[in-house]
């Protein structure tokens, strides 16, 4: 009689029940440490966020203390008043901010004298100062003073930036601090805003136009393809960076928001890290695989090893006990040769069962 050997059916459901469970523990360390190490990248790259608007900031710094130099001279120098109407040195021109405003008011004695006595101020900030492109004055009685060539653009921008000013709430008017203006977003032509009072009256405005893009571009990025966005207070892109140029600002599409905005101290934007989203998912995708195999390709040579190993040391021998009793129970001699030497106190058992078998059968 032929006998079943019921360690064969049980190994091979082992073998299926220990395969899914290896793939099971390899996809769920990988995604652990996939996931710790994805806590620690969001880590790195608010840092970097964190670096790059100190970084922005720092830049903003010279410039931010040029304005507040400029508003304090000027608010001194009006308060010397002017003995005669002087001549004035600057450039001046009259703007038309709505199409009801015809009559501009003159500059007052007081402004022209305080122009005349910084306008070489100006024009040398204008060859030292980094990032500074421009210096103009508006009045309040919407003349413009420039201390530069100006063509048809120039009293464009000039005219928009009265609009803004004449736009801004009557705390920002009255607020010590500089505001930033957008004169022209496809242009990237930014101006710094600083209000002009004699005896706490509001006389005039006075617009230091800086190179926010070049500011922008000299902010370091380790992150190869990420892109550096600049953004107001209600979180519209005005500037983006790409390795060092200019890039489209329109790509951005809020969907990036695992990591937060930082905002400026010295004005109030905002700076943002989008990570090239192709480049970073193609990696993140190969980064897990990898993390699936380093995990998966030994526990699947110790599951290979094990399996062999219990069919050499245990399916095998097993069977050729089944075999050994078959041949003992139809009166084989010998049964079967080369006995395993780990189970030959159990081949040499079912041998003196059968001896015993055959004594009580004899009596």
């Amino acid at each position: 009689m032929k006998i079943s050997n019921p360690l064969l059916n049980e190994q091979k459901r082992l073998r299926r029940n220990s395969f899914v469970l290896l793939l099971v523990l390899a996809f769920a360390m990988a995604l652990l440490d996939y996931l710790v190490a994805l806590s620690e990248r969001l880590d790195l790259r608010q840092a970097q966020l964190n670096a790059a608007t100190a970084d922005f900031d720092h830049q903003l710094l010279p410039l931010l203390h040029l304005a507040t130099v400029f508003q304090h001279e000027a608010g001194q120098l009006l308060q010397k008043p002017a003995t005669a109407v002087p001549q004035l040195i600057a450039q001046q021109m009259a703007l038309k901010v709505t199409e009801q405003d015809n009559n501009a008011k003159p500059l007052s004695a007081d402004e022209i004298s305080m122009l005349n006595q910084l306008e070489p101020w100006f024009r040398q900030q204008l060859k030292t100062s980094r990032y500074l492109l421009n210096i103009s004055y508006i009045s309040e009685g919407q003349q413009w003073v420039h201390f530069t060539d100006a063509d048809a653009r120039s009293v464009e921008l000039a005219t928009i930036a009265a609009k803004q000013i004449n736009a801004m709430a009557h705390l920002q008017l009255n607020s010590t601090s500089a505001n930033m203006l957008v004169l022209d977003e496809l242009k990237q032509r930014y101006a710094l805003h600083i209000p002009v009072r004699q005896d706490k009256n509001l006389v005039g405005h006075l617009l230091l136009e800086v190179d926010l893009l070049s500011m922008l571009q000299q902010v370091k990025m380790t992150q190869h393809g990420a892109m550096l966005m600049l953004m107001d207070k209600v979180g519209k892109v005005l500037l983006a960076t790409q390795d060092g140029q200019l890039a489209d600002s329109s790509s951005y599409n809020g969907s990036d928001q695992n990591d937060s905005l930082q905002h400026l101290e010295a004005l109030p934007f905002a700076l943002h890290i989008q990570p090239d989203s192709a480049a970073d998912t193609k990696a993140e995708l190969l980064r897990f695989a990898t993390e699936v195999a380093l995990y998966l390709v030994p526990m699947w040579l110790l599951y290979l090893y094990m399996l062999t190993r219990f069919k050499r040391k245990v399916l095998r021998p097993f069977a050729r006990l089944l075999i050994h009793i078959a041949r003992l129970e139809r009166g084989d001699v010998q049964g079967v040769r080369h006995v395993p030497v780990e189970w030959d106190s159990v081949f040499k058992q079912a041998e003196q069962l059968r001896d015993r078998g055959l004594e009580k059968s004899a009596d």
